[in-house]
């Protein structure tokens, strides 16, 4: 009688552990069942949503730190047709990314994007650029049309449902409309004069390359110490416009947009301290009332 018990006992430890190996395989790698059922979802939104399109199941698999398979559907028709749904173990679609990346023309706006980075990238990281740039980069800006005329948000972005699924854009003209570089440059001459040569000369790197921009935000700071410590001199320009980089005047322009960069950030870290007052200010409150 007593084997017999310690047999069951086994029996149910050894099924438990079973059972708990399962459930964690399966919490960390998924399962054949709800894979194939994820993949089932997204030929069935493919049927019924997308009839007639090329569209296919180019990736699946599952994330354990979110618990869902995530299917890209890609079409080899069309290189910026491509989007992710998620699905959970019973193969139920909890994202679909079609309209915001496909028909609100996101993946050809991070097309446009990647393809000005890469442009501006070979001039910047060529043995021929200039200055000791630390920081060095440009974009094309985009900015959806609920967002246009939002605060902080570049005015020369383009809106990215006016773009054309596919089509081919004029890098150099794109940039000329909306292209934005961001350079810090370390230099000795912390000054306005050395800014205005700075900005005329990335002007004429860039553009001989074919490379055009709107707006350019570059810093001017001298190099870290030996100690590692860095200087508080510094000159900045935010949103300074290509058009207004040329040599008459350049130098006080260069000032007058350092001074509105000091009026800027100025402005920005008040806002932080009214907002950390404000949650300190909160917290002081919540603790009266307990």
């Amino acid at each position: 009688m007593k084997r017999k018990i310690l047999k069951a006992i086994a029996f149910i430890v050894a099924v438990a552990l079973i059972v708990g190996i399962g459930a964690f395989a399966n919490a960390l790698v998924g399962n054949p069942i709800s894979r194939h059922l994820a993949e089932n979802a997204a030929e069935r939104l493919v049927e019924e949503k997308h009839a007639g399109s090329d569209f296919y199941v180019e990736k699946i698999f599952y994330s354990f730190k979110d618990g869902f398979y995530h299917i890209t559907l890609s079409s080899p028709s069309s290189p910026d047709s491509s989007f992710r749904i998620m699905t959970d173990f019973f193969g139920r679609i909890k994202l679909n990314t079609y309209e915001d990346v496909i028909a609100n023309k996101r993946n050809t706006a991070d097309r446009i994007w990647r393809e000005y980075r890469d442009a501006v990238d070979r001039v910047l990281e060529s043995g021929t650029f200039p200055y000791d740039a630390y920081i060095a980069y440009g974009d094309i800006e985009f900015i959806d049309s609920e967002s246009v005329g939002a605060y902080d948000l570049p005015y020369y972005a383009i809106v990215t449902d006016t773009l054309e699924l596919d089509a081919r854009y004029d890098i150099g003209e794109l940039g000329k409309k909306a292209g934005h570089l961001v350079i810090y440059v370390y230099d000795e001459a912390v000054t306005a004069e050395k800014m205005a040569e700075i900005l005329m000369g990335i002007k004429a790197a860039v553009n001989s390359s074919g490379v055009e921009f709107y707006a350019i935000d570059c810093v001017l700071e001298k190099p870290k110490s030996p100690d590692g410590s860095y200087s508080q001199e510094r000159m900045e320009v935010k949103d300074f416009l290509c058009e207004d980089i040329y040599e008459k005047g350049m130098v006080e322009r260069v000032a007058e947009a350092n001074r509105k960069a000091e009026e800027y950030h100025a402005m920005q870290d008040e806002l932080k301290q009214q907002e950390i007052e404000a949650y300190e200010k909160s917290l002081s409150e919540q603790a009266e009332n307990n």
